[in-house]
């Protein structure tokens, strides 16, 4: 295991704490951060060798994006929810600390997603699509059949049957 993790039921514990602070929006939130972290470095099982060209931590967050929605959160409630909970300051996370704590990749996942005002789509199948069209976007490389494929082999949908 990679980025911090001592195993991959972890993420749905850290994906429902966040999502518990952050949202769950309409209560597919977690199943969305798990299968992000799924299809990006199946659970945390693939290290990413790029040296943060794809990303930072187990969902992978780009520089651009971190840097983004650190500039767009700090200044708000959220990030005093954040810190009340978490005791996390965003405006003093440093970029690469994505890669040794699970908890802050999953925080900068969701605050990705907050993004989106379309909903989080209730089928794994939708959901690939809405990761491919909103996290992903045209300039990853990532499929949305990839998606669901790094869903099934990594066991993102079993952890999260069994978390319910």
């Amino acid at each position: 295991m990679f980025y911090g993790l001592s195993d991959k039921h972890q993420i749905v514990e850290l994906a429902q704490a966040v999502c518990a602070v952050l949202g769950d929006g309409n209560g597919f939130a977690v199943s969305l951060l798990v299968e992000t972290c799924a299809a990006e470095t199946l659970l945390g099982k693939a290290r990413d060798n790029t040296l943060y060209g794809a990303g930072a931590g187990v969902s992978q967050v780009d520089y651009g994006t971190f840097a983004w929605l650190q500039e767009k959160y700090t200044p708000r409630d959220l990030a005093a929810r954040i810190f009340d909970v978490f005791n996390i300051d965003l405006g003093l996370v440093a970029y690469k600390e994505l890669d040794f704590s699970p908890l802050l990749s999953l925080i900068f996942c969701r605050l990705r997603y907050m993004t989106v005002t379309a909903p989080i789509p209730t089928t794994l199948s939708l959901r690939a699509e809405y990761w491919k069209e909103h996290y992903n976007t045209s300039a990853g490389k990532g499929t949305p059949e990839e998606y669901i494929s790094r869903c099934l082999s990594s066991g993102a949908v079993e952890v999260l049957t069994d978390a319910k």
